[in-house]
């Protein structure tokens, strides 16, 4: 499936001032753009832990909340979203894929794929975004290019085509790679999820809290949803979790609206769901307003 790229306009701010000598203006400057924030209808903008965060209207492009939005760091398990994106583009939903070694290999959360055995596209789906599994996005990356190196390159290919500029993948799984060349920023990841959400699929399978699936060896595995946010704001915010000692916590999501309302996602939080339930309850006050 290949969809429009979604441009978002980047965040500005103008504030009147008064002649300064121009260090003192270049400083301020600095400052300004490093964080700034849009407050639609004069809400108060939220307090975050996360050193990275925004807010946007996917409609039409509107940033209602910005903090650092440019800021590269990891995304974690964020990147599944576009490894989820490129399978359901590249794959049948019903096809079988054969689990190999590299996945079955990979660093937890795992779903506990058996080796050898074969599970359906749309299973190994589930798997990367309800339970945030690696094997799974092993599973799916080596099904699509053969490697997850090679998927990489797709990867990347495809965060080119949505204008993520900001942004480069080095694994399907968002693991922290040893040369910290995978990285992110809040703004591109609002680029990412409003891809994924536009494929009805994906959105879906993002408000599943718990569900099971099932190989070739007859064994069944369950998958519980990371994000907590389906029980502590059920019907109201979904998304996808990340969590790396490097990355902190991570998260991009969206409302439970089929007519998607806003779009968010913060990064390196300390305290995430204070964090995700501040920043959509902002994005949804200001569009009320």
């Amino acid at each position: 499936m290949t969809m429009a790229n979604p441009t978002l306009a980047r965040d500005s701010e103008n504030r009147p001032h008064k002649k300064r000598p121009a260090l003192f203006l270049a400083v301020a400057f600095f400052l300004v753009s490093s964080v700034s924030v849009v407050s639609a209808g004069g809400t108060q903008p939220p307090y975050l832990t996360a050193k990275s965060a925004i807010v946007v209207n996917p409609k039409n492009g509107g940033i209602l909340y910005s903090k650092n939005p440019h800021l590269k760091l990891p995304p974690a398990s964020i990147t599944k979203l576009m490894t989820v994106l490129l399978a359901i583009e590249k794959l049948s939903l019903t096809q079988e894929i054969t689990v190999g070694s590299n996945a079955v290999k990979a660093a937890p959360s795992k779903a506990g794929l058996t080796l050898g055995a074969q599970y359906r596209v749309m299973d190994l789906v589930a798997a990367c975004l309800v339970s945030s599994s690696n094997d799974a996005a092993i599973a799916l990356a080596e099904a699509v290019a053969g490697s997850e190196k090679n998927f990489a390159v797709l990867m990347n290919e495809r965060a080119a085509g949505l204008g993520m500029t900001e942004t480069r993948f080095v694994n399907a799984t968002g693991l922290t790679d040893k040369r910290k060349k995978q990285y992110s920023t809040a703004y591109d990841l609002t680029l990412l999820m409003r891809a994924a959400v536009f494929d009805p699929r994906i959105d879906k399978t993002l408000g599943i809290t718990t569900t099971s699936i099932r190989g070739s060896d007859g064994k069944t595995l369950f998958l519980k949803n990371h994000n907590k946010m389906l029980w502590r704001m059920p019907k109201a915010v979904k998304g996808k979790t990340g969590w790396t000692y490097a990355s902190r916590h991570t998260f991009v999501g969206t409302d439970y609206d089929a007519d998607k309302k806003i779009i968010f996602a913060m990064l390196s939080s300390k305290k995430p769901w204070l964090d995700i339930e501040r920043l959509a309850t902002f994005g949804l006050l200001c569009l009320k307003k």
